[in-house]
């Protein structure tokens, strides 16, 4: 039987071996799925091969095209500019325009203009979850939107 793997708002699905149990999250953005429900043959770096089935959540997200800069810091350094994909207030998906040495686990610092009447513009440190190609998917470390991302979520009706 195969098993069900939910892909969440911003892209991403948790896999798991079920042999090794060995698990990784990946970014599912490139690979544009059109379907609600997907099979997929998945061989794991233990040479054991399983089916599962992904599955797209209901889309909580803000499907958006903010315009971003990003920075990091600490032992690997890089920057660049982003276009933010998706956005919810657990986090975001964005793209950037050039490969990237961002790794998951990795805090950076992302900056944004958001599309409201104000062109307010947001400051926040997230966490990179996943990446695949151009594509990343990243937590907010802080669940507290008291700047003007809080009433732009709300008003959206993006918290989750």
């Amino acid at each position: 039987m195969e098993k069900i793997i939910k892909i969440d708002s911003l892209d991403t699905a948790k896999f798991a071996c079920p042999e090794c149990k060995k698990t990784k999250v990946m970014q599912l953005s490139e690979y544009n799925l059109k379907n609600n429900r997907t099979k997929v043959k998945c061989n794991c770096r233990c040479g054991h091969s399983f089916k599962i089935v992904l599955e797209k959540k209901l889309n909580i997200s803000h499907e958006t095209e903010l315009i971003g800069t990003f920075v990091s810091s600490g032992q690997i350094k890089c920057s660049g500019k982003m276009i933010i994909k998706k956005l919810n207030s657990s986090g975001i998906l964005f793209k950037t325009n050039l490969e990237q040495r961002i790794i998951p686990g990795l805090r950076i610092m992302v900056e944004f203009v958001l599309d409201d009447p104000k062109q307010s513009i947001v400051k926040k440190e997230v966490v990179v979850k996943a990446k695949q190609g151009k594509y990343f998917s990243a937590n907010f470390v802080s669940s507290d939107h008291y700047d003007n991302l809080g009433p732009y979520l709300f008003f959206n009706k993006l918290y989750i």
